[in-house]
């Protein structure tokens, strides 16, 4: 259903010959006909002098072989079958054998081709036995697709706005046509057509990459794609409504008509846009009791009631200024937080208790000592329908940071990880900690970093919020109370010190440094090193999911298979994969790689069936990393396997479905599929950045998540998106 660019494609063939062999060994030709062009397809038919000899047929754009004598052109040709083959995994035989036809081919289709688009029927005779060489003179036929006509079409379009909803009747000229509404703020669409903007797009370009972001949208939550045509694309006059809009604000919209075939949606008439401005939403009558109670150095009892359980509103406790009025302190919140607030977040019904009693377990947590806070409630509902309703409150002094005295404990070390629990006499105090190498402490450095650190996050923060303050920033991102933390990227038998800042909340400075020299020794590194052994490359497309049962993951990917080796003093070992080649132990530290790789994406692996089946990309390198702990729990030096399935490497699925059977067996007395499980390389960690070792980084990839389906939209309601990512390329 998506709308179509350029393509290019490869057609395959049915190998039954048609009439009888030619046995003579006289030069093949071909006839080739174009019979039929659509908007997107074409209809050829070939009828070759030899039946049993093979041939290919190619559909190229006319541009992308433009000049190309017929060497050249059928040189850029294998070429690109050969890229193609290698990215699923397949030899250039493998993919000529799916693609090569044989004897006549009568009244074959081509489709998915761009409109209004120059194309060439490229076909020539290829031999087996010679690897597939071209055996003859390309036959090229030249067409076009034909382009989308204009249909005279215009629509009379009213929309009517009540508070921040709005109505529209649409009425097209055409009663038959298909034809789609869409509503955005004008701000939006502005910003998309505005010729020195980023996009630059004109209203066509910017109704269709809408167009489709919606469609995708349903298509996401479940819908079929007849669904979708049904809910999106109307005929004849119809009403609409919109509900949600922000209030007093200019809103487009735009219509257009399409014509709707089995392949494709085509825009088949221009876009009218017009404009409305919505209202106000009504004033509620809701009202709110504001308790604050108990208050604490940073806890207080809260309790929001509102005079009804039915409608949406807002609440929040923040520092005060003692300065804005009620209205401001609503209105700068509006400001900040509108665009959650018109999603829905950020909006509650019903009581608010945080007062710790039977209704809830506890009060509600501040961020200061001795600080002006203010609770503020004011119904929203695509805009603020009451008045704001205030209460301030101060909370009790605290002790001063520089008078704070610092605990530290060790909980865990390895070679290259220290985990430590940091308890202050103060619960009040804001503070920090790292450690270091005692060399390389320098205490001005560390004052400096971290205050500017400080100030840097106050002035992101402020780009949301402009209000934000040093207090709230530090409450937000730093330290207090007793904390569990940890440092990674470590050195092996190495001592280190820690350092404890206490920060000033109201200021952002350091009020004082407690050290502990020295701290820590990393534990030595042990000698038990684990051995990786390729198995193998497995198609996943072979593989089908006959093995492991869930083909769709397996498809189009290759299956690796690697092997463990346990040295005899090992207890354990464990496993992970890296996209990328991370062998350079000069860039790819071993410190560095169990930092980014994390505890979370190690496996430990079960020894008596000590292999990995990885779902991995063709022609991509990846890096499969194992360590091993002795018995006294000393990690071990990472082993590396650097792995890059090849088509020319794949190996037989038979081998491997006898690799999986006979593990299974050793557990099972029947075969099951699930008692070997492969993994997929997501999550997996990616190299970034790998020339430039000064920044190194990693992407940890998060599992793809499915949207469920949702409830059906109500007839004649329109979809809001609050953004346009184009899926497209005009």
């Amino acid at each position: 259903m998506a709308m179509i660019s350029g393509i290019i494609a490869i057609s395959g063939c049915e190998k039954t010959p048609e009439g009888p062999d030619q046995k003579d060994p006289v030069l093949q030709t071909f006839e080739v006909s174009v019979d039929a062009v659509s908007r997107t397809a074409v209809t050829y038919s070939v009828t070759p002098t030899l039946n049993d000899k093979e041939y290919v047929v190619v559909v190229k754009t006319a541009e992308s072989v433009a000049g190309l004598e017929d060497e050249a052109l059928v040189e850029k040709i294998f070429d690109e079958i050969e890229a193609s083959a290698a990215s699923s995994g397949n030899t250039l035989a493998e993919q000529m054998n799916k693609i090569a036809c044989k004897g006549a081919v009568k009244s074959a289709e081509v489709k998915g081709l761009a409109v209004n688009t120059a194309y060439v029927l490229v076909v020539f005779g290829v031999d087996p036995a010679q690897e597939w060489a071209s055996t003859t003179f390309p036959v090229v036929k030249e067409f076009s697709t034909q382009p989308v006509n204009k249909v005279d079409c215009t629509f009379d379009v009213t929309a009517t706005v009540e508070m921040n909803t709005v109505d529209f009747t649409v009425s097209p000229s055409d009663k038959n046509i298909r034809w789609h509404l869409l509503t955005v703020m004008k701000s939006m669409y502005d910003g998309y057509i505005d010729p020195a903007g980023d996009y630059r797009w004109d209203t066509e370009t910017f109704y269709q990459a809408y167009a489709e972001n919606e469609m995708s949208q349903y298509l996401g939550a479940g819908y079929s794609e007849e669904e979708v045509l049904q809910i999106m694309y109307l005929q004849g006059d119809k009403n609409l409504h919109a509900e949600g809009l922000n209030t007093q604000t200019e809103y487009v919209y735009l219509v257009a008509g399409f014509d709707i075939d089995a392949d494709n949606i085509f825009l088949v008439t221009d876009v009218t846009v017009g404009s409305y401005v919505t209202e106000n939403v009504a004033k509620s009558s809701m009202t709110f009791d504001i308790s604050v109670t108990d208050v604490e150095q940073v806890r207080a009892a809260i309790k929001i009631t509102p005079s009804t359980d039915d409608e949406t509103f807002c609440w929040m406790c923040q520092p005060y200024d003692g300065v804005q009025t009620p209205d401001e302190v609503m209105d700068n919140i509006v400001a900040a937080n509108k665009m959650w607030f018109d999603m829905g977040f950020m909006l509650y019904k019903g009581v608010q208790d945080y007062t710790g009693g039977p209704e809830s377990q506890f009060k509600y947590k501040l961020d200061m000592p001795d600080t002006e806070y203010c609770v503020i409630a004011f119904g929203y509902a695509g805009g603020v329908t009451t008045d704001p309703e205030m209460v301030t409150f101060r909370t009790l002094p605290g002790g001063a940071p520089e008078d704070c005295v610092f605990e530290a404990n060790v909980t865990d070390v390895t070679p290259y990880t220290v985990d430590f629990e940091v308890v202050p006499t103060d619960n009040t105090v804001y503070y920090t900690a790292d450690i270091c190498v005692a060399a390389e402490y320098n205490e001005v450095q560390v004052i400096g970093d971290i205050e500017n650190g400080i100030q840097q996050m106050v002035q992101m923060q402020q780009m949301f919020d402009p209000n934000a303050t040093v207090t709230q920033v530090i409450g937000m991102y730093y330290w207090s109370g007793a904390n569990s933390m940890g440092a990674d990227g470590l050195s092996p038998d190495t001592e280190y010190m820690l350092y404890v800042c206490a920060l000033d909340a109201k200021t952002g400075k350091v009020a004082a440094i407690q050290t502990f020299d020295p701290f820590v020794k990393t534990s030595p590194l042990g000698n038990t090193v684990p051995t990786i052994e390729l198995v193998g490359y497995y198609s996943g497309d072979d593989e089908a999911g006959a093995i492991f049962g869930q083909p769709d993951a397996t498809a189009g990917k290759s299956i690796a298979v690697v092997k463990y080796g346990a040295p005899a003093d090992a207890t354990a070992v464990f496993s992970s994969i890296i996209t990328g080649d991370a062998t350079d132990l000069s860039v790819y530290d071993d410190a560095y790689l169990m930092r980014m790789i994390g505890s979370s994406y190690w496996n430990q692996m079960d020894m008596t069936q000590p292999y990995s089946f990885f779902v991995i990309n063709w022609e991509e390198d990846n890096t499969v990393v194992s360590y091993a702990e002795d018995a006294a729990g000393n990690l071990g030096a990472l082993a590396r396997k650097l792995i890059r399935a090849t088509a020319q490497e794949k190996g037989n699925i038979d081998d491997l479905k006898a690799l999986v059977d006979e593990l299974n067996s050793k557990t099972r007395t029947t075969r099951c599929a699930a008692s070997v499980e492969f993994t997929e390389a997501k999550p997996k960690v990616t190299l970034k950045g790998k020339a430039d070792v000064a920044d190194r980084d990693f992407d940890v990839e998060a599992p793809a998540m499915i949207a469920a389906p949702q409830s059906a939209i109500m007839a004649g309601h329109i979809m809001m998106l609050d953004h346009v990512a184009p899926y497209w390329t005009r």
